[in-house]
């Protein structure tokens, strides 16, 4: 004789608590540190040795371009310049002398031809003579604020020795890095602010110009420069900067922290449908003051598990008790 079979009893309804999802822009704002350069600068070197004669500048002072900075003694170059402006104007007047012969057969064709390249050869030495020259007046290469003098007139100054250095400050540039993982969102144009702490809290605003070709492979970030307008001269290239920028992103589903689960699957969330848990999953993105951004099938306003997860099973019927944390259903 066959047993009955008995009818399993459902389980009751859970009693949980949920909470409303809501869409949050998932907006990022750094603070990251900078370190702030001239919009042009220049080392100014010696292009030929010599003894300063000259220095026409103090440290501080604003230049325009061409303006003359430091001359070093030209004497020998001088006399250079004069002596190939002789040589010329022989070279000129053989040539001329020789030029009504030229195609008459009174004058051998090569030493026609000779007459001409020693002309030339006159032009080039004078044109060398004068670079020689030029090589000895230090010029202002564009309008800046010159630095310190290295030498004073009486020094030697090598080849190459650094005399001063000009930069052209009146828009600032600051250079920072920020995480490879944000590199997505930032765009050419977008506002930053900086503070020093040569200026306190003061905000200098500028915006973003300039994004690196290439992620540094070690540090994982990338480097940005943005330009700060500096009209009154209060900003340095040198000085360190705390930059904010604000990155704009999507609206992103979200929900208090308590209602992010985990398994060996990965994250989910437990959302309440006509009376029902239903296992959503879902993908972190970020936290922020107690609720994480999510990416995932959840729309605003569904109802999520943050309490009492511990007795739901995909299909298991629920009882809101409250909502919002604790609130009455």
């Amino acid at each position: 004789m066959a047993l009955p079979v008995l009818a399993q009893k459902a389980p009751p309804a859970a009693p949980v608590i949920t909470a409303a999802v809501r869409s949050v822009a998932d907006d990022v704002a750094l603070e990251l540190v900078g370190s702030g350069l001239a919009r042009r600068a220049a080392t100014l070197q010696a292009a030929a040795a010599g003894e300063v004669t000259r220095v026409a500048f103090r440290a501080g002072d604003r230049v325009r371009a061409g303006q003359l900075l430091l001359t070093l003694d030209d004497r020998a170059e001088r006399l250079a310049v004069q002596q190939a402006e002789t040589r010329l104007a022989a070279a000129q007047r053989l040539r001329d002398r020789y030029a009504p012969l030229d195609g008459t057969g009174a004058l051998p064709q090569t030493q026609i031809d000779d007459a001409e390249l020693a002309l030339r050869e006159a032009e080039l030495a004078l044109s060398q003579a004068r670079e020689a020259l030029r090589d000895r007046r230090v010029l202002a290469p564009f309008d800046g604020i010159v630095g310190l003098a290295a030498l004073q007139p009486g020094d030697r100054a090598e080849a190459g020795a650094t005399l001063t250095t000009i930069d052209d400050r009146r828009v600032l540039r600051v250079r920072f890095a920020v995480p490879e993982q944000h590199l997505a969102r930032v765009r050419p144009g977008q506002p930053v602010a900086v503070t020093t702490p040569a200026h306190g809290a003061q905000r200098f605003a500028g915006k973003l110009v300039q994004i690196d070709s290439r992620v540094d492979a070690l540090a994982r970030t990338v480097s940005l420069e943005a330009e700060v307008p500096n009209p009154d001269d209060r900003l340095r290239p040198g000085m360190s900067f705390a930059v904010q920028l604000a990155l704009p992103g999507t609206p992103r589903p979200a929900v208090p922290e308590l209602a992010l689960q985990w398994d060996r699957d990965g994250a989910f969330v437990w959302q309440v449908r006509d009376g029902k848990a239903a296992r959503v999953p879902v993908r972190p993105l970020r936290r922020q003051d107690g609720i994480v951004l999510l990416e995932g099938q959840l729309r605003d306003g569904d109802l999520v598990v943050v309490e009492g997860v511990q007795r739901l099973r995909d299909g298991r019927a629920v009882e809101v008790v409250g909502r919002n944390g604790g609130a009455p259903a």
